[in-house]
């Protein structure tokens, strides 16, 4: 392997390293897909949840009889937190649409949060969608209110949210240094060759 060869790994080494801070798992996971009423209802979630990081809780409606989506219907989500704890909506998340953030409470009556689930939150059209960050790790048991028309049907599902990775961010820096110390290398060694294969020549035509 020569030097021009070894410089075009080193952005990917560098590149390489620096992922293993900021890897992400992308993808919907079905949580429920249930035919009630009139209606066919699915549950999805943006991957598996993690506590304090956004994820998007999307419904999909459509009717029994045809599978057509319904996109006038009305959607609300029900979240109950992990016992002994309740939830209850202490904010918003910063960002385009801004993220239902649900806490801890051990105020009496708070043992549920309502959040809308609109379709001009949701990245595909046909879909109801609410970002959600759960504030706690667990078994969450979540309802979700469908209304179209006259109709009305209620379905639940539980979603696990984990908890943060805190080992792996602590090891980040660990995993990303043997890239970096590589391409430092790489890099050592195509400037210690480059004067010697410049000088080689002179060497020649002198000793000729």
């Amino acid at each position: 392997m020569n030097c021009v060869d070894l410089l075009r790994l080193l952005p990917g080494l560098l590149m390489f390293g620096l992922s293993l801070t900021h890897a992400r798992a992308d993808g919907g996971v079905i949580r429920l897909r249930e035919a009630k009423g009139p209606f066919l209802v699915t549950i999805f979630t943006a991957g598996e949840p993690v506590q304090d990081s956004p994820a998007d809780v999307s419904v999909l409606v459509q009717r029994r009889d045809s599978g057509d989506a319904i996109l006038d219907a009305a959607v609300e989500l029900v979240f109950r937190a992990p016992a002994p704890s309740a939830a209850e909506p202490v904010g918003q998340l910063c960002g385009a649409s801004g993220a239902w953030l649900l806490g801890r409470s051990s105020k009496p009556g708070q043992a549920q949060v309502t959040v809308p689930a609109v379709r001009r939150l949701a990245s595909n059209k046909l879909l109801y969608a609410a970002p959600i960050s759960f504030g706690t790790a667990g078994n969450w048991q979540l309802e979700a209110l469908v209304k179209h028309r006259s109709d009305a049907v209620k379905v639940a599902c539980g979603i696990r949210v984990g908890s943060p990775p805190r080992r792996l961010i602590f090891l980040a820096p660990y995993l990303a240094l043997p890239p970096v110390l590589v391409a430092l290398f790489v890099l050592n060694q195509c400037l210690r060759r480059q004067p010697l294969q410049k000088g080689f020549p002179e060497q020649q035509v002198r000793t000729a």
